[in-house]
């Protein structure tokens, strides 16, 4: 049952506010790591955890970045240009693009390498479910290019193309590349009906350009501290990645970036016995590379002090979740604390609300690294928004009933968190 003194935290707790501090990151534009984005975006976080009174503390970081310039599929028989989006980490095409015809290739398996001659050519490959089922596009790209493809078009099942990535969709960094990669563009279920069309009629040459920068750059992950009264080195933390992997970025994660800030500015005002610490980070969009590098340099730190964990990324999908296990193809089970779970949804019941659960079938958000070290860990993610990495992730699709309902949520479990004797609640 909600305390008094709770019941005040959520009476603090605006979903507009969060929505406010998401439309100013929207602004920002584009906001994957290294980026021009990335540096106004830390800023507007430092700016913003300051003005709460928080301690702010930087980690540098240096990872790969990405930038492009708007790529080009043109059908040569018709000269229609159909849109289309450059993946993460795709290498551009030769100067002035290049000319090739397409074939259909299914799935993308071996067998299918096996029976259809690809070399030379571009080749088609359809996401063939509602989800986002070749958004890891690393493997099929090499096993494209080991064929003798020369570039590769993936249809998106939605009537819009979303950034998908080159990356081998693997949990460890050093396998985070496949050897070959190939240029590569995604294009929407409708212009992939042109296309099709196009193919059925014999017009199968098209022209591919895109223009893309893959270098390493510098960040940094923010962490913004409101020191415990009794026992400051153990902490609460709670995590929001701030990169997007395509402008505006508004629920990815625009939204877990201003639902933090609106946590933080209630939290910063209270005298917890633990510590809060708020980090923003970045370099999630991908294999959570960013979170990586903060538990790698922090991990003694975090398993002997960080009590819990608990994430925001994206709350504006159809259902909020946590998830129960998650799944990444080169590791076993993660397996997120029951305790943990039941927790925040016993917290969100008591407010009024619902989160459902989930299997992360390949790949969690950040909460992952932490569980790996020994960190319980928890996340509030809506995966299912259909406009996941898209440019139509703007911040009119943004619920703010949404945000008031997870800012309640984790302020209160954090509260809890911050102040009870843990091990009453489960932990280690």
């Amino acid at each position: 049952m909600l305390s008094d003194f709770e019941f005040n935290l959520q009476h603090q707790l605006s979903g507009l506010k969060a929505l406010s501090n998401i439309s100013e990151l929207a602004k920002v534009g584009y906001r994957f790591v290294g980026t021009e984005g990335d540096r106004k975006s830390i800023e507007f976080m430092k700016k913003q955890f300051k003005s709460y009174g928080l301690d702010v503390v930087e980690l540098p970081i240096r990872v790969p970045t990405f930038e492009d310039e708007k790529p080009l599929l043109k059908i040569l028989a018709t000269g229609e240009e159909l849109e289309c989006i450059a993946p993460l980490f795709s290498p551009s095409t030769p100067p002035g693009g290049l000319e090739a015809n397409l074939v259909l290739i299914g799935d993308g398996t071996e067998e299918d390498y096996r029976r259809v001659n690809v070399r030379g050519k571009i080749v088609v490959l359809p996401e063939t479910t509602v989800g986002f089922a070749k958004f890891w596009l690393g493997t099929f790209a090499e096993r494209a290019a080991q064929a003798g493809a020369v570039g590769m078009v993936i249809i998106h099942p939605m009537p819009w193309p979303y950034r998908m990535t080159m990356e081998a969709g693997y949990s460890n960094p050093q396998k985070r590349f496949c050897e070959q990669k190939l240029p590569a563009v995604c294009i929407s279920a409708i212009d992939g009906l042109k296309l099709m069309h196009a193919i059925g009629k014999g017009e199968t040459r098209v022209r591919l350009e895109t223009k893309n920068l893959i270098e390493e750059r510098d960040s940094v992950i923010i962490s913004a501290f409101r020191r415990g009264t009794e026992y400051p080195e153990e902490r609460v933390g709670i995590i929001a990645h701030r990169d997007s992997a395509i402008a505006l970025g508004a629920n990815d994660n625009g939204s877990g970036s201003g639902t933090i800030l609106e946590i933080a500015r209630v939290l910063s005002q209270t005298k917890p016995k633990r510590s809060f610490e708020f980090i923003s980070s970045t370099a999630e969009d991908g294999a959570t590379v960013g979170a990586y590098k903060y538990c790698e340099v922090h991990k003694e730190d975090l398993v002997k002090n960080m009590k819990a964990l608990l994430d925001i990324d994206m709350l504006s999908g159809a259902v909020v979740k946590q998830i129960e296990v998650g799944h990444w193809p080169d590791t076993e089970p993660i397996k997120h604390p029951a305790w943990l779970l039941k927790m925040v949804d016993d917290v969100a019941a008591e407010l009024g609300y619902g989160f459902g659960r989930l299997s992360a079938m390949w790949g969690v958000p950040e909460e992952g690294r932490f569980i790996d070290i020994g960190v319980p860990a928890t996340v509030l993610w809506a995966n299912d928004d259909p406009y996941y990495h898209s440019i139509h992730d703007t911040v009119d699709k943004v619920n703010p009933a949404n945000l008031k309902a997870a800012a309640d949520t984790i302020a209160i479990v954090a509260w809890r968190l911050a102040n009870s004797k843990i091990k009453e609640e489960g932990e280690r």
